[in-house]
């Protein structure tokens, strides 16, 4: 197993793990074809969604979840491919007071094309981050993420993103960006963070971190690791 490989099982281990007790949960594998996984749940919810392929196939993982009046969305969307296309997506939301959304997105492949997109959305007393990561083996490993948030009326709206795309002997392309309000004694804070590795090869990181604030606090953070 290739040190990227190995890296991906590593870090796939722990959310696999948390996703036994996933109130929803899809998994597909193809030998060859395509393994296409697909997730979805509204209210307090914890999805997840697996999908695997060998022999330079294709795994397509997705996931979204809403969380509504002030509930919870998590979710964790893995693809995984041997020689092939492996693409994972993941959407979250949540609103109303103390509302929470998380969403990661992992995409592995040897040899061929990685794509992990992932997305959350909180809006109230809200808190939302997400995180992205893909990984290939001489071939191309995309991760795009975001992160947005709102705090009204005194709440607090945070938003924290992070995508990190691994290449080893291939292309490596990262982009992060998070995005906060506040509204009204409300107080905003958010994080984006963009990581690139690629051995000998290009390799990109695209950060954005935007904060604001109507008679409130705003803070902002962004930073970047490309090389």
């Amino acid at each position: 197993m290739s040190r990227s490989l190995a890296l991906v099982a590593l870090l796939a281990l722990p959310l696999i793990a948390a996703d036994a007790s996933a109130q929803v949960r899809a998994s597909s594998f193809s030998n060859g074809g395509v393994a296409r996984a697909t997730a979805s749940g509204r209210g307090n919810t914890n999805i997840s969604a697996h999908a695997s392929a060998t022999n330079g196939g294709t795994a397509i993982a997705n996931m979204r979840g809403d969380g509504r009046y002030g509930g919870y969305a998590t979710g964790t969307a893995i693809a995984a491919a041997d020689g092939g296309t492996a693409i994972a997506s993941g959407n979250s939301s949540a609103r109303g007071w103390g509302a929470r959304s998380n969403s990661n997105a992992i995409a592995a492949t040897q040899g061929g094309y990685a794509r992990a997109t992932d997305a959350a959305r909180a809006r109230g007393n809200a808190y939302a981050d997400s995180t992205s990561a893909a990984f290939s083996t001489n071939g191309v490993a995309i991760a795009e993420g975001g992160a947005n948030a709102s705090g009204y009326f005194g709440g607090y709206g945070e938003a924290i993103n992070s995508s990190t795309a691994v290449s080893n002997g291939g292309f490596a392309v990262s982009k992060s960006q998070a995005n906060s309000f506040g509204v009204f004694g409300g107080q905003s804070y958010s994080r984006s963070t963009g990581v690139a590795f690629a051995n000998g090869n290009y390799r990109s990181a695209d950060v954005q971190a935007d904060s604001a604030a109507i008679w409130g606090v705003s803070e902002t953070e962004a930073s970047q690791i490309s090389w």
